[in-house]
């Protein structure tokens, strides 16, 4: 069978992050910075534009933009429009219909208010709270462990009531997926060592395992009585987290802590490379679900066949999740729709020559993949 059309399915991206408020790239270094993970300026001015990511990317957008299929024509062009003209025409022609925003990253003094990004689009955006920043406000303003955990409980008592649609946990990028429960000696220690690096620098980059994992614990319990999404990004991410740790079998110990099965847990960026690991984790426990993301981490077309076929060929349609990982710039979220369709078509219309779906089936998990399974996960 041929691959599906699945281009007039709109999109759920369950996970992506604020756009930019000011769009100008400069010069073709300044817009490359965008599409890669690497902190090297060797990186960025140089290598990232021999990605195949990036050659794709620049063929796309040259055809959007109607311009040459070169980086200084592309630059040139994309130049040409204003940020809020740019960001209009890119998500509205991703026919998006809600974006699930990470508040944690970039800053918000950076981006585009959401209500904006959602006129624009005509989409609707949804924010979910990053636990780590919130964390680190709190152990800034309080001077016990106690006095945290109080104030974290408190904060978190009714997130749906509080605009938040799901949690974030960054704990790979800190300390790794391996989260443990800590003796209390262990857990008030680190606790004082984060204090005094409020005090000594005046701001905290929480990266104190027993007092990172001791929290995460607390909200864990929070979200499970609430039944409140937590995503957890896994696998491929820039340098700030070790790639072994971030392999999502570190969290074995959290999915079988019973109390927390109402919590569900959702597999950021495919695991990547760990896509297998993951379709695995969401085939043996009910509450994990595994994203599909097709922005970020920059791959080739190849690739991402790769990795979606991977994922359903493991785990439930029902677990699978779109997104793109969207970040700063429009394209992300635009170009990961129209390829993420593309892929998840092509891979769809591989099952049904295979024998594993009717076509009927394959047309419903299409559906289910792009925006079903969010709807009814995040009870948008």
């Amino acid at each position: 069978m041929d691959a599906l059309d699945l281009s007039a399915i709109p999109v759920v991206d369950n996970h992506c992050h604020g756009l930019y408020a000011m769009q100008a790239a400069t010069s073709a270094q300044a817009w490359r910075r965008h599409f890669t993970e690497s902190g090297d300026a060797g990186m960025r001015d140089e290598h990232t534009a021999t990605t195949l990511f990036y050659h794709r990317l620049l063929r796309e957008m040259a055809a959007f933009l109607g311009c040459a299929a070169d980086e200084a024509s592309v630059v040139a062009a994309r130049e040409r429009r204003d940020a809020r003209e740019l960001i209009a025409a890119l998500l509205r022609a991703a026919r998006i219909e809600t974006l699930l925003v990470d508040q944690g990253y970039p800053p918000r003094g950076l981006v585009m208010p959401d209500a904006e990004v959602a006129a624009l689009a005509g989409c609707r955006v949804a924010p979910m709270l990053r636990l780590e920043t919130l964390m680190q406000e709190l152990i800034a303003a309080h001077n016990t462990l106690d006095a945290v955990e109080e104030a974290l409980r408190v904060a978190l008592a009714d997130v749906r009531a509080a605009g938040y649609v799901a949690l974030k946990s960054i704990a790979a990028y800190r300390t790794g997926l391996a989260i443990r429960v800590w003796d209390r000696h262990d857990a008030g220690a680190s606790f004082m060592e984060a204090r005094r690096e409020v005090e000594q620098r005046g701001v905290l980059r929480l990266t104190h395992q027993p007092l990172l994992d001791t929290l995460l614990h607390v909200a864990f319990a929070e979200a499970a009585r609430q039944e409140v999404p937590v995503q957890f990004h896994t696998g491929y991410g820039d340098t700030d987290a070790d790639l072994l740790l971030a392999n999502p079998l570190h969290l074995r110990a959290v999915l079988e802590t019973r109390a927390y099965r109402g919590m569900p847990v959702v597999l950021l960026h495919e695991c990547y490379p760990y896509t297998r690991e993951g379709g695995y984790l969401a085939a043996v426990y009910e509450n994990v679900y595994l994203d599909l993301s097709y922005g970020i981490p920059f791959l080739s077309y190849a690739e991402m066949l790769a990795f979606t076929r991977a994922a359903l060929g493991v785990a439930p349609v029902s677990k699978l999740l779109y997104s793109s990982d969207g970040v700063g710039v429009p394209e992300l979220h635009w170009s990961s729709a129209h390829t993420g369709r593309r892929v998840l078509g092509q891979v769809l219309g591989e099952s049904v020559a295979y024998g594993d779906l009717s076509a009927a089936d394959a047309e419903a998990a299409g559906r289910a993949i792009l925006r079903e399974n969010a709807l009814r996960l995040y009870r948008l």
